[in-house]
């Protein structure tokens, strides 16, 4: 269950997932500000900016008074195209991601003489709004800024496929918009080369929030590029923190805080490995990074920032920061609009920065600059050469390296130490892969319920079906490879640990059709199986509010972010709408929706997937405050909720998986699971594939009209449910699927 979730956080988290926290807002990330009434029309709500004159001859001046707070204009200057921006909650002066798209803005505003302006979101209500504000007004292209955009320029592109939509940080998920990433690998090995090479004590360190691959790219950069150092040099720099080697002892392993706010867990492991001999970091989790910053002002020791600069958006600590790798957004916009107006946009693709178009890099040296020699820095010119000629590599790819099989494609591969597989079944249609991750293809969870869906599609279609499954990282590629290579006629990959290998291989073979699990299209030759999870835990709520004896339910979270949330808001909503239905006032504790409420679009997080101390923790402080049926949505920290309620005798919502079957050592607590259904997903997913209907690009979006997603059977407390409760839910479901019930407000 773990790697089930660690999808998150990214998309997760993706993450950019972590872009808001490891990335955008950081590492100055401000709070939301709270004061912005929800309940205000869009151009009196949304705050907007106009590009200064001195900057950009083509935008207007602002006026005097209140030009922070005026809204876009109707139509741009005569002649002039006009594009928008919309920041996240942290504000266009964040230092961050917000700050440096709006440089990108104005830089084609003063290249291009085009009109920008941007619009800044209070909280993550106005983001629909904002969109809006510039769709109603004729835009030609908008810019969204972080993952926590993702969902709101999403529905936006769907409604309006003729406007051109870029998100930073994010895939493309519609066939209007298109996603700006970054290759970081390729400058944090620049980093890693660096460090060794100014390493006095021989030995450096990295470490990350949650172990997801935004966060993973950096570091497997940075310890690459260390090796590289000792490799040309004759040395042996060591690296605390992460190793990729699949091989070595701990091999695609590191050091996670486990979270991006703590900067005391930055301070801690920054000291820890300060004790061990590392005298550069390379903190890839955001503000916990500030706290190793201070770890390293305490000691003398040096630090490397991570997406912006950290000398200038970190200031307060600007002696340390040797460089930063840079995700270099402003580029990366100025791009994307110099395409739109050049209607040479393409939407359902990706930008990706990388070295050759200087949208990844190195920070300046700042005041290291005397210190890194002549002799270094020439060094590192050569070597940025040759990740962009592609003779030398940077994600750690070539480690993994394997032969070709030479089975043939209804064969099963032999097993290895790094590869094994079942046994292919066999039908009569064309021959399809699954690719596990790292969980096994017996992990009661996401691999299970994908090659469910496989083997029912070869019963009932008549196709050839086998799996791989990974037992490490490492193994994606070269698992997706081997199907490639054996001219396989579609592949499933199956979760977000999946994402980059899946990209690399749709990319490289655009005639394969993949479908992966949990994750948007990034590629024209891809497919998502996303999920509407809000539905089913509407339904969720409704039971939990009747079955309640103490008329208080909960929730709570492992991170903040959509795929997280949408449980708990669709949960809510349940709750609230069995109230106005019984004309009850049962009370959800860990979760508000109502941006006017206290608290509102806020609730309770552990912070991270793993800790089940926190899971029984928050679950025994909600139980003290009356409630008596919970829904956890933070993967195993969930497992110390369930344990929590078994010792109190209450009732546990599982998510994803039925938890009777996945946890049958709690079951007993266990009244229902709102079921993401992988197998129908993955099933239609080969249907398509297999009627030549597939279209790379898209995502398919289980819900309750398909039965991609639904509520688990009530197993022990099916006589518990009486008929006039299921008889409702049923009518509920109608009402979901009719649209007549809105399960998530916007």
């Amino acid at each position: 269950m773990k790697n089930r979730f660690l999808w998150l956080v990214v998309m997760m988290l993706m993450v950019s997932l972590i872009a808001a926290q490891c990335g955008g807002a950081a590492p100055t990330a401000e709070a939301p500000k709270k004061e912005a009434a929800a309940t205000e029309a869009p151009k009196e709500e949304a705050k907007a900016t106009e590009a200064p004159k001195e900057e950009a001859a083509a935008t207007e001046a602002p006026k005097e008074e209140a030009a922070a707070t005026e809204a876009p204009k109707e139509e741009a200057a005569a002649g002039k195209m006009i594009f928008g921006q919309v920041t996240d909650v942290g504000g266009i002066d964040d230092k961050g991601f917000n700050q440096l798209a709006w440089e990108g803005m104005q830089k084609a505003a003063k290249d291009l003489g085009v009109e920008v302006k941007v619009l800044e979101s209070s909280q993550q209500t106005d983001y629909e709004k904002n969109i809006n504000e510039f769709v109603n007004n004729k835009y030609n292209g908008i810019v969204t800024v972080g993952f926590l955009l993702a969902d709101a320029t999403k529905a936006a592109s769907e409604a309006h496929p003729e406007v051109p939509f870029a998100i930073v940080d994010f895939p493309s998920q519609t066939k209007g918009d298109m996603g700006l990433l970054f290759s970081v690998d390729q400058p944090s090995f620049l980093a890693g080369y660096l460090a060794a090479g100014m390493s006095e004590t021989g030995t450096v360190c990295t470490f990350g929030g949650v172990k997801i691959p935004p966060v993973t790219g950096f570091m497997i950069g940075f310890e690459q590029g260390v090796l590289h150092y000792n490799k040309e040099k004759g040395k042996e720099v060591k690296v605390l923190g992460w190793k990729t080697d699949s091989k070595a002892e701990g091999g695609g392993e590191g050091s996670f805080t486990g979270n991006f706010e703590s900067a005391e867990d930055g301070r801690s492991f920054a000291e820890n490995f300060f004790d061990e001999g590392c005298d550069i970091i390379l903190p890839v989790a955001g503000p916990v990074g500030l706290g190793s910053a201070a770890a390293a002002q305490d000691r003398g020791f040096k630090v490397i920032g991570v997406d912006a600069d950290w000398y200038n958006s970190a200031s307060e600590y600007k002696e340390v920061f040797l460089t930063s790798v840079l995700k270099k957004i402003n580029v990366a916009v100025y791009e994307a609009i110099k395409t739109m107006t050049e209607s040479k946009f393409k939407g359902g693709t990706n930008y990706v920065g990388t070295l050759a178009n200087e949208g990844v890099g190195l920070a300046p040296f700042h005041d290291y600059e005397s210190k890194v020699s002549k002799e270094l820095q020439d060094e590192l010119a050569t070597i940025q050469k040759g990740i962009i000629d592609g003779s030398i590599v940077t994600d750690g790819s070539a480690m993994a390296a394997m032969p070709k099989s030479d089975a043939g494609a209804t064969e099963a591969v032999t097993k290895t130490e790094e590869m094994t597989t079942t046994e292919a079944v066999k039908g009569k249609g064309g021959t399809y892969g699954q690719v596990t991750d790292v969980g096994g293809i017996d992990d009661k969870g996401f691999n299970q319920l994908a090659w469910t869906g496989m083997q029912n599609a070869s019963k009932e279609l008549g196709v050839t079906v086998k799996v791989l499954e990974s037992s490490q990282q490492t193994d994606y590629e070269k698992n997706l490879n081997e199907f490639v290579n054996n001219k396989y006629n579609g592949i499933v990959t199956v979760g977000f640990l999946l994402a980059d290998a899946t990209k690399a291989t749709s990319e490289a073979n655009p005639d394969v059709p993949i479908a992966i699990v949990d994750f948007p299209s990034q590629t024209k030759g891809d497919m998502g199986l996303l999920f509407s999870v809000d539905q089913p835990a509407f339904e969720a709520g409704y039971l939990a509010a009747a079955l309640s004896k103490s008329g208080t339910v909960c929730t709570f979270g492992g991170v903040k972010i959509p795929p997280v949330t949408a449980f708990m808001v669709g949960f809510e909503q349940g709750v609230m709408y069995y109230n106005a239905q019984k004309s009850k006032t049962v009370k959800v504790l860990g979760w508000k929706t109502d941006p006017k409420a206290e608290g509102g679009g806020d609730g309770s997080f552990t912070g991270n997937f793993e800790s089940l101390d926190d899971g029984r923790s928050f679950a025994e402080n909600f139980f003290d405050e009356g409630c008596d049926i919970i829904l956890p949505v933070a993967g195993p920290v969930g497992l110390g909720s369930a344990a929590a309620a078994q010792d109190r005798g209450f009732m546990v919502i599982g998510v994803d998986a039925d938890l009777t079957q996945t946890a049958p050592e709690y079951k007993d607590v266990y009244l229902t699971s709102v079921l993401k259904k992988i197998d129908v997903a993955v099933f239609e997913a080969i249907k398509l594939m297999d009627t030549g209907a597939f279209k790379g690009g898209t995502n398919y979006v289980s819900t309750l009209e398909n039965k991609g997603v639904g509520l688990a059977p009530f197993n022990g407390f099916d006589t518990l449910v009486t008929p006039e409760l299921k008889a409702e839910l049923a009518a509920i479901e109608k009402g979901i699927i009719d649209g007549s019930i809105v399960t998530s407000p916007k």
